[in-house]
């Protein structure tokens, strides 16, 4: 699905993309991750980990994704143009830019977060969604912090 400029939006005020594959883990599974996203080191876990979802998400020039989260961490690899996301937590709000070809883990568990293509062309972006209860989408919605002006 493509998010327009306009912010075309799914249930729950949040853009949605398509999802290519969910499923459940056949075993309890335990993830635990340590990355940096927006300066900041943080560790994830995940005991007994619930679904993972695995989705297509294509945000049109000048479009962002709205502010939201996810329920557990999420494996991001931007396929096409450039993604500049945006923390809740970050009075400055300043972006961090990813580009095709780059990846990176979105810490969910409340972080909440606002993505936008700050481009000329779309990006295309796959996301692997992990902790997912049944029958629950992949994001959640969040209110506007105010951090960002024009957000």
């Amino acid at each position: 699905m493509l998010i327009s400029p306009q912010l075309a939006h799914a249930e729950h005020g949040l853009p949605h993309g398509t999802i290519l594959a969910r499923g459940a883990f056949v075993y309890p599974t335990d993830v635990k991750i340590k990355s940096t996203l927006g300066g900041h080191f943080r560790v994830m876990h995940v005991p007994d980990s619930a679904d993972a979802i695995v989705q297509q998400v294509t945000i049109a020039p000048g479009a962002m994704t709205g502010w939201h989260s996810h329920h557990g961490p999420v494996f991001v690899v931007v396929a096409a143009g450039t993604m500049t996301l945006y923390q809740a937590d970050d009075p400055s709000c300043t972006g961090e830019s990813y580009t095709a070809g780059q990846v990176f883990v979105d810490p969910g568990q409340g972080n909440v977060h606002n993505a936008r293509n700050e481009g000329s062309v779309g990006v295309v972006l796959y996301a692997t969604y992990l902790d997912v209860p049944a029958g629950a989408g992949p994001a959640v919605a969040a209110a506007n912090p105010g951090t960002c002006a024009g957000f």
